[in-house]
């Protein structure tokens, strides 16, 4: 059984930080982004409770591997008691103890929640606290996104040159499945760009101005990017617009 935990766990004020599922890289280990070892201070703690908005908690071990700490022992088993799937989006939200809390969304922008009641590694209940799924504060800095969707204006360099950047929260999404190409649907057609890897930044290169032209995007005009799956060879995006009138 997890140790009971009736503190209050503030979303609003905790650090925090985001991860996409994706099974290939996160069903039996769960790494910590490098940025966030510095909320534990000089002496890491090894053990933590995961605590989702079920008021269930798992106790996960972390270990350090080479030089990147995982959530390891424990962490299938939330995996599996939680019914995670590629593309749910996990927000992690630090409350300075032991203690992490877990908000999960599914690929329909809704949360979930586990009520399985037989869990060996369901605690008492404790105190609901709101949770936020489409915002993430860090700090100064704020990403708004779920399930690997993100918008992005466009801009007149974006028409002009041969690539265009991609927001960094697609690049910490994919990173550990890069593919160096994509596919772009919009109405029923595919269209074939490069995706490079350039300073912890993503842009597509190849095939972006050919995309840009044929579906004649202009400057003000918005791209709406979803991440329907991502295969051996490349990511699969859906693409809507809402025109500049």
């Amino acid at each position: 059984m997890a140790e009971n935990n009736t503190g209050v766990l503030n979303s609003e004020q905790c650090p925090q930080f985001f991860k996409f599922y994706m099974p290939a890289h996160c069903s039996t280990q769960l790494r910590i982004p490098p940025a966030f070892l510095k909320y534990f201070g000089d002496s890491l703690p090894f053990k933590f409770n995961l605590i989702t908005c079920s008021r269930n908690s798992w106790k996960v071990d972390m270990n350090k591997i080479d030089d990147d700490v995982y959530f390891k022992s424990g962490w299938e088993k939330f995996v599996q008691d939680n019914s995670l799937e590629f593309g749910d989006f996990l927000i992690f939200y630090y409350n300075g103890g032991s203690n992490f809390f877990v908000s999960i969304s599914g690929k329909n922008n809704c949360s979930k929640e586990n009520n399985n009641t037989e869990s060996e590694n369901q605690s008492t209940p404790i105190q609901e606290t709101e949770t936020k799924t489409n915002t993430t504060t860090t700090g100064n800095e704020q990403i708004e996104d779920s399930n690997f969707s993100f918008d992005i204006k466009i801009q007149p360099c974006y028409l002009r040159n041969q690539y265009m950047n991609l927001p960094r929260v697609f690049y910490e999404g994919v990173k550990e499945e890069y593919r160096s190409m994509a596919k772009l649907q919009h109405l029923g057609r595919t269209w074939d760009v490069k995706v490079v890897d350039c300073c912890d930044r993503i842009r597509f290169t190849d095939g972006w101005r050919l995309f840009a032209m044929e579906n004649c995007l202009g400057v003000g005009d918005v791209c709406c990017f979803k991440l329907i799956d991502v295969k051996p060879e490349f990511y699969l995006l859906d693409v809507s617009f809402c025109r500049e009138m």
